[in-house]
């Protein structure tokens, strides 16, 4: 095979392999997520490190650490908080496309609700 043809060869295939772009979600956020008690809002601020993501959610009931980790487009976010005096562990699990993000918001051992979210920050 000659050079030129290989080096052809491998620019093509090379240039139909899918592309997928790591989103974005650093930032501050408004969230918010159903409970039984009802909706909960936050305000969540994200620092993202390639796919690793780190930060806080706040309230007027306090700060919270999070953490997480993005794959292209979909997240995963832990972080817990007293409930009743025991530590509640939430997890989202969502999609994001820009500014707005959408999923659930697993509570626990208490259910799921759904998770929306927009950045307010630019």
């Amino acid at each position: 095979m000659k050079p030129a043809f290989l080096f052809t060869l491998v620019v093509g295939l090379l240039s139909i392999a899918p592309v997928v772009a790591q989103a974005s979600m650093a930032g501050e956020w408004e969230v918010s997520f159903t409970t039984p008690q009802g909706p909960q809002e936050f305000t969540m601020y994200v620092v993202q490190e390639g796919s690793r993501l780190s930060g806080r959610l706040t309230n007027e009931y306090g700060e919270f650490p999070l953490r997480g980790t993005l794959d292209a487009s979909n997240f995963t976010i832990t972080w817990s908080l007293p409930d009743a005096g025991k530590i509640l562990e939430i997890t989202f699990a969502g999609k994001v496309e820009g500014d707005s993000m959408t999923g659930t918001a697993k509570l626990g051992t208490k259910g799921t609700g759904q998770l929306t979210g927009t950045r307010t920050d630019q």
